[in-house]
């Protein structure tokens, strides 16, 4: 039997372990806290979910369906997230937490992704720590429609990240296996959200002209992984066409020439306005030692880790952003790839700082007082974030409308036999209360009829039906008696009587 001191793990090691399991620790607050407390929110989260839904439901995975059971063309991404969702709804079941702990669980790899990159290219386990606390701390990653919604740009974001570093690997070293990794993670990227998962691209042909490592674009590696990347790509475009005769005119409206050329539903802000963003509320404690990170990693020993992350990053996020800037149709989750090495050149400012302040005033601080000093630094902006949490949770039900999936869920407890009735909505688009008609029926074999406002006169006495909202029930009860069932907030079940 071998030793057991073959088995023990050195001081060295122990730390390194502490430090991912306080990591993790850190990441429940900002990443899983009251993450399935707000209702699926209406437009692209309870879209996509939908998309989910309709995959399990009629066990179609190449064309993706919207609530009317119509080939979805308003959301013309390839299907790699619905995918992921379906699986999850599978394994968790039709529920917010079922949408939203894969987007979490994405969210918390891209975190210890970051926190191996410090560890690598700022020499030390604190700058990785320090790294992936200020990517939880971040305004502009943590947020709705990121990290804390069902929808696309976590997954989005996690591979770009990957991508990115890797390529950022392969110009110093110049390994072929870096190479094809960063063609693989940049596919998967190009699959999750199409031309979105490419846009590093011209940040990272400028990153390699400004490492001085243009001769590794002379390899065939590089090209063949690009190849394989567009051949994968145009593989799911000609196959999806085929498979249901419009889709590429949609990738085209919806993805490519719409947002580039035009003002898409009225998204349209000024040239500076993501950069406005950063100062204000997305990277607002962050940005300094950003900017600081940037003008003293610049003037590193040529060679220096922190010397290859700073030129990189400074590269490929300048650039990103530019694109963004040039688009005219701009949304606040659009940037969301870039946090992550954002976050990195953030903490490599505040390493260079520390690191000057300690050289200058000779101090040689122990692990645990580096330790507690990572901690001071960020513990107001974690504070913040927190904070930022709770007021998402505080108005989780401030549009009606979405509070369907409580009332439905709370009938089903109450009144069981309840199976065919109405549902008054307000007429608007909102793909929210689609999403929980969609689950009761496939859960619980409901027969939910939509009605909006304009077809109420078209209903039968006798029947039950579900509103959300003082506005549409004026509709109802202006057409019916009424008797009360069940209420919630401003839900209600009613039995519609006799006609007035």
């Amino acid at each position: 039997m071998p030793p057991l001191s073959r088995f023990s793990l050195s001081r060295a090691q122990w730390w390194r372990i502490g430090f991912v399991l306080l990591l993790i620790a850190l990441s429940f607050l900002p990443l899983f806290w009251l993450l399935d407390s707000h209702p699926v929110q209406q437009f692209d989260e309870a879209r996509t979910g939908i998309n989910g839904l309709n995959i399990l439901r009629n066990n179609e995975w190449l064309v993706l369906r919207d609530a009317d059971m119509r080939p979805d063309l308003w959301n013309c991404k390839p299907p790699l997230w619905p995918w992921v969702l379906a699986l999850s709804f599978k394994l968790v079941g039709l529920s917010e937490l079922g949408l939203r702990l894969p987007v979490a669980l994405a969210a918390l790899a891209t975190t210890l992704v970051v926190y191996q990159a410090g560890r690598r290219w700022l020499g030390t386990k604190e700058g990785g720590l320090l790294a992936a606390l200020i990517l939880l701390t971040s305004g502009g990653y943590i947020n709705t429609h990121i990290t804390r919604t069902g929808d696309y740009d976590t997954f989005l974001t996690l591979w770009t990240t990957l991508g990115a570093l890797n390529w950022l690997r392969y110009l110093q070293e110049g390994r072929n296996r870096s190479a094809w990794l960063t063609g693989l993670f940049f596919f998967l990227a190009a699959f999750t959200k199409g031309v979105a998962g490419l846009m590093f691209g011209p940040g990272l042909l400028l990153a390699t002209l400004a490492t001085g490592q243009m001769q590794r674009l002379r390899r065939p590696a590089p090209w063949l992984a690009l190849l394989a990347l567009f051949a994968g790509m145009a593989t799911w475009y000609i196959v999806r066409e085929s498979a249901a005769p419009g889709y590429l005119a949609a990738v085209w409206e919806y993805e490519l020439g719409g947002p580039a050329t035009t003002q898409m539903e009225g998204h349209h802000y000024e040239f500076y306005w993501y950069l406005t963003n950063l100062m204000e509320s997305e990277f607002t404690f962050w940005l300094v030692p950003a900017v600081l990170g940037a003008l003293l990693g610049w003037r590193l020993p040529k060679g220096s880790p922190g010397w290859w992350l700073v030129r990189f990053v400074l590269c490929v996020v300048g650039l990103f952003m530019l694109t963004l800037a040039l688009t005219q149709t701009k949304l606040h989750w659009y940037n969301a790839p870039m946090f992550p090495l954002l976050a990195l050149l953030a903490a490599s400012g505040l390493l260079q700082m520390g690191r000057a302040v300690a050289s200058q005033q000779h101090w040689r601080p122990s692990p645990a007082a580096r330790l507690g000093g990572i901690f001071l630094i960020v513990c107001l902006p974690y504070w913040a974030q927190c904070r930022t949490l709770v007021r998402i949770y505080d108005d989780r039900y401030k549009v009606p409308s979405l509070q369907l999936g409580f009332h439905l869920r709370h009938q089903l407890e109450l009144e069981p036999t309840l199976r065919d009735y109405y549902h008054g909505d307000d007429g608007q688009f909102n793909d929210s209360p689609a999403f929980y008609r969609t689950a009761m029926a496939m859960q619980h074999s409901h027969r939910i009829v939509r009605v909006p406002p304009w077809k109420v006169n078209e209903t039968s006495a006798g029947q039950l039906v579900v509103i959300c909202g003082a506005k549409p029930r004026f509709f109802w009860e202006k057409w019916y008696r009424t008797s009360l069932i069940l209420k919630t907030d401003s839900c209600v079940t009613l039995r519609l009587e006799a006609r007035r």
